[in-house]
């Protein structure tokens, strides 16, 4: 299906039919290939929350159910023209090959992933590229390492229609290892999740379960809004946050990324969501902290073809 029937495609999501239609509205052609690719997380289950300023125990990583987008169309010219549904007035037009050009800082690594894709002899005729993440910063979910592999998979499959061969993804992951410093165990969910399945660090899967065998827990990022007395008082009043989100009936709480950060990831049994989300909130409130921003999160599947 070519990019204007996905964005004419009444059943098609919304934000993916928008980025299509910006390609054709940008570039005045149709995106030949439209990617999905999710946002990745860790996920633990401490019997605690982590002491401030530590970074989580090892775990499982997993794909959420909320994604950053590429449109793409191949170019013959060695060139990469790139743009952003959120930087409408940065676009820029790149060389693949030889000296490295300035890229705007959005564009920056997926601009080093493409480069490293053309060294290896992938897409080195270059590309007419948009892109959009659908999350804020602010929640705590990285945006670099989908954007990195949705731009790559875009890239390699439009060269690839035309004859090409691909890059296996074990291989993807590897040059953007190469390439692109980053979260390479978030890369991993991106490229390989499957939906349900936790990531183990060895590569293995293994379902999500509950502690008590029920039903996979309930997960939901719970992302703080800064309180006016400043990063400590943040820090404080989500951490009392937190252990009345585990008073109320959540398993486990945990940081999404590497470092502590303003989100954190709890888990909890379908039926206390409310509960602990009602929690949360109030002891934002006693706190002095704005009612912070609630994103429920399910295990998803890796990146994917939607065209």
């Amino acid at each position: 299906m070519n990019g204007v029937d996905l964005a004419r495609r009444a059943t098609a999501e919304p934000l993916l039919r928008l980025l299509a239609h910006g390609f054709a509205t940008e570039y005045h052609r149709r995106p030949e290939a439209v990617w999905r690719a999710p946002y990745a997380f860790r996920l633990t289950a401490p019997a605690a929350p982590p002491p401030t300023g530590t970074a989580p125990r090892a775990g499982g990583i997993a794909a959420a159910n909320w994604h950053v987008a590429a449109a793409v169309a191949p170019r013959d010219d060695g060139m990469l023209r790139c743009g952003s549904l959120h930087h409408p007035a940065e676009t820029a037009e790149l060389p693949l090959t030889g000296p490295a050009g300035r890229a705007p800082g959005w564009a920056a690594r997926p601009y080093a992933a493409l480069r490293a894709l053309a060294a290896a002899g992938v897409g080195r005729g270059g590309a007419d590229l948009q892109l959009n993440a659908t999350l804020p910063d602010a929640v705590g979910l990285s945006a670099a390492e989908p954007l990195e592999c949705a731009t790559a998979l875009a890239v390699a499959s439009v060269h690839a229609d035309r004859g090409g061969c691909p890059p296996a993804r074990a291989q993807l992951a590897r040059l953007l290892a190469a390439a692109v410093p980053g979260d390479d165990a978030l890369r991993r969910a991106v490229l390989f999740a499957r939906s349900g399945q936790l990531l183990a660090p060895d590569g293995s899967s293994r379902p999500l379960r509950s502690p008590d065998g029920g039903p996979p827990p309930s997960l939901l990022l719970v992302t703080a809004r800064l309180a006016t007395g400043g990063p400590t008082a943040t820090a404080t009043a989500l951490a009392t946050a937190v252990h009345d989100a585990l008073r109320a009936g959540a398993w486990s709480a945990s940081w999404p990324g590497l470092r502590p950060g303003r989100s954190v990831l709890l888990a909890m049994p379908p039926g206390r969501r409310a509960a602990v989300r009602s929690a949360v909130a109030d002891a934002c409130r006693r706190g002095d902290l704005p009612v912070p921003r609630f994103l429920r999160i399910t295990v998803a599947d890796a990146a994917r073809r939607e065209d």
